[in-house]
């Protein structure tokens, strides 16, 4: 089907006349053999029943008489050349006659004619007459058709490949055309010599030249179309470029035009400033304030001649130019530094004092990630500057950040989270009454990890509410099938996310465990998200669940905040009550919380109960519950009840 797309003119022409003939040539003789063979064949059927009927009239009459002397009465027709044979056979089978004569020299087709014989009087059937003639004449006949079409088919492929010779001349034109426009460039000229034309080729000569004139006549607009576009894709390529490898603000290079820089030696030393404080400026004096601000610092760093870079919000770059050792960029970022604390800028008509955090690294294979860890050092340090040291590890502690985030997904998949429970006893009789839930990482091999070493890096990711769900669902299944209360510990941002607070309403609403559970709230996060929790905690209590705030006493402790929250247990800070029994001061604050406690009927738990001096002292000051190693260390349980 490709081919035929692709084909000559001149070869589809020949293809279509040569199927168009075929078609009717092929209809036509098949038709005219069906009518000749036809005719020829009944013709010869015609002369054999013709001949039948001569004599069966007398061999009805002999047989119905039973004389048996038939072949002198069809010697008229036996011993004619075209009877090949006869026979008679009466009703019961039984041949009278079996007349054949010599077989022909050539094999032509022979005709069989059977007609019965019938008594002379009343028509009933006494036999049957079979007449085999010869189809010599028919043969002769069919084969003076076949020479004939033949011939005819010679001369219908003849006429074809005449035509087909015609045809290419005809198109020849065409031929010619083609090869002229094949090499045709813009400007210049073709001219056609045609050995000879028709209406329809002398158009597209025509044509063509109209269209040349009209190349020619736009060539040059399109010249001048092209100089004018080369202008604008240079100016266009030379903003693409600005907007790539310029800060748009301060028309300082940025972040990617400094990584391009760095790439052109191995080992780089570069500075990244940090404005310390530039939200709050942005929030004090407005974003196109901070805006105008940034402005002026870029243009005091190039009035220094520090060639800055802007690589992100209110952070700078400096890179150290050869020539320049180590120890005097030092001298100049701290001589900036320096500079920086004495320079006022001009907001409206305020001067606004900038401060600024440094972080370097000197001679570094990867300058721009160790000069970000050592200004985030340098923030921790509370320094104006600080120069990465590959010793201190810190690196280190990003591979292990990552590593024990993947055990920490890891361990999610696999269903190594798991929960001990530290016994928490009434002050009043000694007898557990409640457990609190501490979550673990078991490791393939049954050691646990601590949740200090992976709750920090888990709250930095979306695994910590994971953690939560799962230790809820964990804790609210185990204590379906127990008496005790148990607590669950709950971060500001579980109580922010929608889906863990729904997770967790199921899960209490399928275990039946909501008047059993206590959710530990931390004061300083029940402060900083007051309606958020204050709206957790209805919501909650309306399913029979309980509130405790823990590590209460060593924050900003906002006892109005406290009793507007309506909650049933102040867990006292356990850096208050391990020194209880040597520090007079923590007792009067954990005296001052008891009270307090008491005088709105409230639960107070001491945490860190290490020893029974402390436990005597709790007790003493009407602590109602006590928890740490020395009432019960945390461990597994099981569903059945103590």
């Amino acid at each position: 089907m490709n081919y035929f797309k692709n084909a000559r003119l001149s070869t589809k022409l020949f293809l279509l006349l040569s199927m168009v003939t075929f078609i009717i040539f092929g209809t036509i003789t098949l038709v005219t053999f069906s009518i000749v063979r036809d005719l020829t064949l009944n013709s010869q059927k015609e002369k054999a029943l013709l001949l039948i009927d001569t004599v069966s009239p007398t061999v009805s009459l002999s047989l119905f008489l039973g004389l048996n002397d038939l072949g002198s009465k069809l010697s008229s027709i036996t011993h004619r050349e075209e009877v090949i044979a006869l026979q008679i056979i009466d009703l019961k089978g039984k041949v009278l006659l079996n007349y054949r004569q010599h077989i022909p020299a050539e094999p032509y087709q022979t005709i069989n004619v059977t007609e019965d014989l019938v008594e002379p009087s009343t028509l009933k059937p006494i036999g049957s007459i079979t007449l085999t003639y010869s189809g010599e004449e028919f043969t002769k006949t069919m084969n003076r058709f076949y020479t004939l079409y033949g011939w005819i088919s010679i001369s219908v492929f003849s006429i074809l490949w005449l035509m087909i010779l015609w045809i290419n001349r005809l198109l020849l034109p065409i031929t010619l055309i083609a090869r002229k426009v094949r090499n045709y460039k813009p400007g210049t000229k073709i001219t056609f010599d045609l050995p000879f034309t028709q209406r329809e080729f002398t158009h597209i000569v025509h044509s063509f030249e109209s269209m040349q004139e009209s190349v020619i006549a736009y060539s040059d607009e399109i010249e001048s179309i092209n100089k004018n576009l080369e202008i604008k894709i240079a100016e266009q390529t030379h903003k693409a470029t600005q907007h790539l490898y310029y800060d748009p603000l301060t028309s300082l290079p940025n972040r990617i035009k400094l990584q391009e820089d760095l790439l052109r030696q191995p080992t780089n030393t570069v500075a990244i400033l940090n404005i310390d404080d530039f939200k709050e400026i942005n929030d004090f004096f407005g974003i196109d304030a901070g805006d105008w601000l940034l402005t002026q610092i870029a243009s005091w760093f190039h009035e220094l001649k520090l060639n800055p870079y802007r690589i992100g919000g209110d952070e700078f770059a400096f890179r150290s130019h050869d020539g320049h050792s180590p120890a005097q960029f030092q001298h100049d970022i701290e001589s900036l530094l320096s500079s920086l604390n004495e320079k006022l800028f001009m907001i409206s008509d305020e001067t606004v004092h900038v401060r600024a955090t440094v972080g370097i690294a000197i001679d570094s294979t990867k300058p721009l990630i160790h000069a970000d860890i050592a200004l985030n050092k340098a923030r921790s340090a509370k320094q104006l500057y600080s120069t990465y040291d590959q010793f201190e590890g810190i690196e280190q502690q990003y591979k292990n950040n990552i590593a024990m985030s993947a055990q920490i997904r890891q361990a999610l998949v696999e269903h190594r989270i798991v929960c001990q429970y530290q016994p928490i006893i009434s002050c009043e009789n000694g007898k557990i009454e409640k457990f609190e839930t501490l979550v673990r990482i078991q490791n393939e091999d049954g050691s646990l990890i601590a949740p200090c070493e992976f709750l920090p890096i888990a709250q930095k990711t979306k695994l910590y509410h994971q953690i939560t769900q799962e230790v809820i669902y964990q804790a609210c299944r185990l204590f379906m099938g127990r008496h005790e209360q148990f607590s669950v510990n709950l971060s500001g941002s579980d109580i922010l996310d929608q889906r863990t607070v729904t997770t967790i309403e199921n899960i209490l609403r399928q275990t039946g465990t909501a008047d059993r559970i206590i959710f530990e709230i931390l004061e300083s996060e029940g402060i900083e998200n007051f309606e958020e929790v204050a709206l957790f905690i209805t919501r909650m209590k309306g399913l029979g669940a309980k509130f405790a705030i823990d590590d209460f006493g060593t924050g900003y402790s906002n006892f109005e905040n406290i009793l507007k929250l309506n909650v049933d247990i102040l867990k006292i800070d356990g850096s208050l009550i391990k020194s209880i029994d040597q520090n007079p001061r923590n007792r009067i604050v954990v005296e001052a919380i008891v009270h307090f406690a008491h005088k709105i009927g409230i639960d107070t738990v001491a945490e860190f109960v290490s020893s029974e001096e402390i436990l005597r002292h709790v007790e003493d000051l009407g602590i109602t519950y006590a928890q740490g190693f020395h009432t019960g260390k945390p461990q597994f349980l099981n569903q059945q009840l103590m």
